[in-house]
């Protein structure tokens, strides 16, 4: 019985840990690039960051700017 309790509370621990370390973002929508002729879009959904095509123009998030440079690069 302790050790599924034991393993019960790890698991939540971990579950918790995990789920924290996913990023929202929430920040107004700026100008990043033009999909014309790149895969920028492809990575960005690759790694989970929301984005928006206008007009042939690429909208991020503000806050996501940095990771988008990261993935992007």
């Amino acid at each position: 019985m302790k050790r599924k309790l034991i393993s019960l509370m790890c698991c939540t621990l971990l579950f918790i840990f995990l789920s924290a370390c996913q990023k929202e973002y929430s920040g107004e929508y700026i100008e990043w690039g033009e999909k014309t002729n790149s895969n920028a879009a492809e990575l960005l959904e690759k790694n989970e960051i929301p984005y928006e095509i206008k007009d042939g123009i690429i909208y991020i998030p503000e806050d996501a700017f940095d990771d988008a440079i990261y993935c992007c690069s």
